[in-house]
């Protein structure tokens, strides 16, 4: 396998942080550091919280500054459900504001098992509406609101824009989908053959089978077990070339279009999953994100 440069290093500091022990979580946000690029001059970001009878749901915030109203995208992490936070995937949510344009709110929702898959999907239709709610206060034009997320944060980010639609909740420019989780099918023939370094079989049926262990049965099915997807809005899919959930983008891609929802799709050659991530030390990946950027802004600043 021929990785783009700068990802074995990626993958060597990875290793080291999932490597198993009870404090993964912690660890990697101890760690996270080493993935954060600089940010931009004139940007901001800050921490506050969505308070709730019983619950308090983090979100941190990335304003790219400046005096014009910017489009405002509702940003989802990955890590299988159970690992994962606003501050281990911050690179990805800062590197979206500054190449985007747009004020992103990154969500922390509650994770599995200790939560069930309700709790985090809801948590994260909660920052959308948070968002929305406070266009003023943030800088954010409502009428150029999107959802993202990377890996399972695309699910998220999915059904998040299925339940605006179900709930006539907020209306959205667009859903950034980042090498995605659409099936969340045990045993397809894509897994068994994984090749990534990171996302291996183990891992993805470990994931598969908290998820549907923790999953309410009458809520949400993962993307493509929805019936109608008409309702969605425009997918700027984006998928890797080395990451066993390719297939299942592609095939996501065909519903939508199928659909009648118009889809850019592209595979980033030489790439693992969440190899957005890894831009510090991967030009490559820098490139990548700075594409998807372009496509994006076609809906937000339109």
């Amino acid at each position: 396998m021929n990785m783009a440069e700068g990802l074995e290093q990626y993958v060597d500091l990875m290793r080291t942080v999932s490597n198993g022990r009870s404090s993964d979580r912690l660890w990697a946000d101890a760690t996270a550091y080493e993935l954060q690029c600089p940010l931009p001059s004139g940007m901001s970001t800050f921490t506050t919280f969505i308070v709730r009878e019983g619950q308090e749901i983090g979100v941190r915030v990335h304003q790219p500054g400046g005096p014009t109203l910017r489009p405002g995208i509702c940003y989802f992490h990955g890590g299988g459900f159970t690992f994962g936070s606003i501050e281990s995937f911050d690179s990805v949510a800062a590197g979206i504001a500054e190449h985007t344009g747009a004020v992103v709110v990154s969500a922390q929702y509650r994770r599995l098992p200790e939560n069930s898959y309700r709790c985090a999907q809801e948590d994260c239709y909660a920052a959308l509406v948070w968002l929305v709610e406070h266009t003023d206060e943030l800088g954010v034009d409502p009428s150029r609101v999107a959802v993202a997320g990377d890996s399972v944060g695309a699910t998220l980010a999915t059904i998040c824009a299925a339940m605006a639609g179900e709930r006539n909740g907020p209306r959205l420019a667009c859903q950034l989908l980042l090498y995605g989780a659409f099936a969340l099918q045990p045993g397809r023939s894509s897994y068994a053959a994984s090749v990534d370094p990171l996302l291996t079989p183990a891992r993805i049926a470990s994931f598969i089978s908290t998820y549907r262990s923790c999953k309410d049965a009458d809520f949400y099915a993962a993307p493509l077990a929805l019936n109608d997807l008409s309702k969605l809005p425009p997918a700027i899919i984006l998928a890797a070339e080395y990451d066993p959930l390719s297939e299942e983008a592609l095939e996501y891609a065909h519903r939508l279009r199928a659909s009648g929802v118009p889809v850019h799709w592209s595979v980033a050659p030489q790439m693992i999953h969440g190899f957005l991530r890894a831009r510090k030390m991967c030009p490559a990946a820098q490139r990548q994100l700075a594409e998807l950027a372009l496509e994006a802004r076609k809906h937000l600043w339109q």
